[in-house]
């Protein structure tokens, strides 16, 4: 499977989804090439996971989002509430821990934005060479950068190369 994070990741910011909650007719900004990407990735036969710290309640609002903005469709794992910092990066490694545990899958490359992305995947065991970070957080930790919002370089580079499932 593809994980992502949605908020930062596939949006331009995590501000994104609060324009849309204060104003219903916002339609969040997409980063460069999110949505060809995870096209990509599912055309070659892979599963793409959207393991976002949106709440439940914003599930309705998030798969509008995904559709017209052509993603693939996925599964779409949503918190109980809030989560964010240290409660985000808790969710996250339990799901994905989840995930690859429970359900045997594996983790073909992890993408997110922020601290909590990164700790989440590291402490999960997602190897850092396909942990893909965006943002102001890309590169640390040993993480691949995603440069510029932009995932056109990352699609040549590593998306287009990579075996069909």
């Amino acid at each position: 499977v593809i994980l992502t994070d949605i908020d930062g990741t596939m949006t331009l910011s995590d501000e994104e989804l609060f324009k849309q909650i204060d104003d219903g007719n916002y339609d969040p900004l997409e980063n460069t090439s999110s949505s060809v990407m995870m096209n990509k990735w599912s055309d070659k036969g892979y599963e793409v996971v959207y393991l976002t710290a949106r709440p439940h309640n914003f599930r309705a609002e998030t798969r509008a989002w995904l559709q017209e903005h052509d993603f693939p469709v996925g599964p779409v794992i949503s918190a109980n509430e809030l989560v964010f910092d240290e409660s985000a990066r808790d969710y996250k490694s339990a799901w994905v821990e989840r995930l690859t545990g429970d359900f045997g899958w594996d983790i073909i490359a992890a993408y997110g934005n922020a601290e909590s992305d990164v700790q989440a995947y590291e402490d999960a065991g997602i190897p850092k060479d396909i942990t893909f970070i965006i943002g102001p957080f890309a590169g640390s930790s040993g993480t691949q950068a995603i440069e510029n919002n932009d995932y056109t370089a990352h699609i040549s580079d590593f998306v287009d190369p990579y075996p069909a499932n």
